[in-house]
């Protein structure tokens, strides 16, 4: 099974770096409401009241649907005009891909830079996992209408221009380090989808890879103590 072949080399690349064979991770709206009132006509007055709640896309919806016992309203969860999609799942999807970007890039920059084995062995690992969790998560980014990011945003960039700047056992300290920081964060995007988001495809997703970050994580945890 993949996951266990994930699973051995893991315990392969630690192993080699701590030095034990025990060493093992576990891969763990807008739009204004009013009051929506029947027309009601008499001899001496006509009063009518208008109610409407427009949607981003300009189409109405059940003036009930969110109304709250005392007239008032609840917001929705707040979506894209152009799909089913929320902001949330925009976040995600965005945050997703911009983690898959940094490990591969400050990851290729360790191949270059570093010449301890466990370290060249970790940094082919995160390229290696994060080209297919980039892959996996293209096709739903494109059934949604999300537009992938082309840049890793200004953290992670921060992280990538610090790590060219040293070399030797000062970059194999600072890359691992790095790793930690970086798979914790991405850690808690992933867990705040699962806990907040709705989407069955991110939700999917986000239940698969994340036991593979947490591992990540927990790999360079043990890497970093021992330096």
């Amino acid at each position: 099974m993949k996951m266990q072949n994930q699973t051995k080399t893991i315990q392969k690349i630690v192993g080699g770096f701590l030095g034990v064979a025990s060493a093992s991770v576990f891969i763990s709206l807008p739009g204004l409401a009013q009051a929506n009132l029947n027309s009601h006509n008499s001899n001496t007055s006509k009063q009518s009241v208008i109610a409407q709640m427009s949607s981003p896309g300009g189409s109405m919806s059940n003036p009930s649907r969110n109304s709250t016992p005392g007239g008032g309203t609840m917001s929705a969860p707040t979506r894209n005009s152009t799909s089913s999609t929320t902001n949330l799942d925009t976040e995600f999807i965005t945050k997703a891909a911009q983690s898959d970007m940094t490990e591969i890039q400050t990851s290729k920059l360790a191949l270059q830079k570093s010449r301890n084995k466990s370290v060249r062995d970790y940094a082919q690992m995160m390229i290696k996992h994060h080209t297919e969790s980039s892959r996996e998560l293209k096709p739903i980014a494109q059934s949604k209408k999300v537009a992938l990011p082309t840049t890793i945003g200004p953290d992670n960039t921060t992280l990538l221009e610090s790590l060219k700047k040293v070399s030797g056992s000062q970059f194999d300290q600072a890359y691992m380090q790095g790793q930690v920081e970086a798979h914790t964060k991405t850690e808690a995007e992933y867990q705040k989808y699962l806990d907040q988001g709705e989407d069955p495809q991110l939700k999917a997703f986000a239940t698969k890879i994340l036991p593979l970050v947490t591992q990540h994580r927990e790999m360079a945890q043990k890497m970093v103590a021992t330096r």
